[in-house]
C-alpha cells in the first residue's frame, strides 16, 4: 500500500526494462514510468508492452507507481490507457494539461475501463502536468476538475519553451510558475510537485533547486537520475528539530485545551490551532518516512 509521501519522483523510461528493473530498488517515493516524452515515436509500442509487463510482475513495495501516457488526444495516448488500467497502477500521469475538458474526457475513459475490467471504481489517481501558459492559468480550475487528482506537477522544459523565458539557476524567471502551482493545488488539497533539476551533475543547483521549492511550498521534487533523489530527499525529509517542535505545540496546545483555552504560548510565540495543523503535518510526514526502506541512489 502506498504511504502518499511524495518527496521525491522519479522519471523511469519505458523503453528501457533495464531501469524499470532497477527502480524497484530506488529511493523515489513515487514513480513515473514514462511512456510520453523520452521514448521515441518508433518504440511507444514497445514501451507500453515493457510498463504493462513491470506492473503485472514487479514488487514495488510502497512506493506510489504512475504511469505518464501520451496524449489522450493521440492514438498512443488511447492505447496507453485501454494497456495500463486493467494493470493497475496507483496512478495515471496526463502529459500537458490545459483544460478542465482534458481532465473530464480522461475520468470518463477511466470509468469505463474500469468498469469494463472489473477494476475497483476511483482508486485510480490523476497527476496533472502543468507544463505551459494556458495550463498554468488553468491550473485551479484543473486542480478542482476531478476528486481522481492527487497531484500538480510542474514540466518546466515545455513551459519554458512555450512562454519564451530563459531561466538563471536562481529559477528567478519561474517564481511565478511556481507559486501559482502550489497555490492552485493547495486551494483543492492536492500535493504539487516541482519539475527536474536538467543538470545532472550539478548537485549543489539541484539542492539549490529542491531548497527554493521546499520554501514555496511544494511538496517533493521530479528527477531525472536516481543519482539525485538522496538530495532531494534529504530537501524534504522532515528535521529533528521540526519533529520536537511539533511535538512541544501538540502537548501544550493539549493542555491549553484542558484549562478550557483555544491558544497558549510556546518559547514566547504564541500558537493556536494553524499551528496545530503545521505540527499535525509535520508529525504525519515524519511516520510516513518512517515506513520507508532506507534506500540510497
Amino acid at each position: 500500500m502506498i504511504s502518499e509521501l511524495r518527496r521525491s519522483a522519479l522519471y523511469v523510461p519505458g523503453d528501457s526494462e533495464k531501469m524499470l528493473s532497477k527502480a524497484v530498488s530506488a529511493s523515489a517515493d513515487l514513480l513515473l514510468l514514462n511512456l510520453e516524452d523520452g521514448v521515441a515515436g518508433a518504440k511507444k509500442d514497445e514501451a507500453r508492452e515493457n510498463v504493462a509487463h513491470a506492473l503485472r510482475r514487479l514488487e514495488f513495495g510502497s512506493k506510489e507507481v504512475v504511469v505518464r501516457i501520451n496524449s489522450m488526444e493521440s492514438e498512443a495516448g488511447r492505447k496507453d490507457l485501454a494497456a495500463m488500467v486493467p494493470c493497475r497502477p496507483d496512478g495515471i500521469c496526463l502529459p500537458k494539461v490545459e483544460s478542465v475538458a482534458e481532465i473530464s474526457a480522461a475520468d470518463i475513459a477511466v470509468l469505463e475501463l474500469e468498469q469494463g475490467y472489473g477494476v475497483a471504481e476511483g482508486e485510480l489517481r490523476f497527476h496533472a502536468m502543468i507544463e505551459s501558459a494556458r495550463g498554468l492559468l488553468q491550473a485551479p480550475a484543473i486542480a478542482a476538475a476531478s476528486p481522481r487528482l492527487a497531484t500538480l506537477i510542474f514540466g518546466s522544459a515545455d513551459f519554458i519553451q512555450d512562454v519564451r523565458c530563459d531561466p538563471g539557476a536562481d529559477r528567478v524567471e519561474l517564481l511565478l510558475a511556481l507559486e501559482h502551482i502550489v497555490l492552485a493545488a493547495r486551494a483543492a488539497g492536492l500535493d504539487a510537485i516541482d519539475a527536474p533539476c536538467f543538470e545532472l551533475r550539478d548537485q549543489d543547483r539541484l539542492r539549490r533547486e529542491a531548497t527554493q521549492a521546499r520554501r514555496i511550498g511544494f511538496d517533493g521534487k521530479s528527477a531525472l537520475h536516481p543519482a539525485q533523489l538522496e538530495i532531494i530527499n534529504q530537501v524534504f525529509e522532515v528535521t529533528s528539530d521540526q519533529i520536537a517542535w511539533a511535538e512541544k505545540v501538540v502537548a501544550e496546545l493539549n493542555q491549553a485545551e484542558a484549562r478550557g483555552r483555544a491558544l497558549s504560548t510556546l518559547d514566547g510565540m504564541l500558537i493556536d490551532n494553524p499551528h496545530r495543523a503545521a505540527a499535525d503535518r509535520i508529525l504525519r510526514r515524519a511516520a510516513l518516512a518512517k515506513l520507508r526502506p532506507q534506500v540510497t541512489g
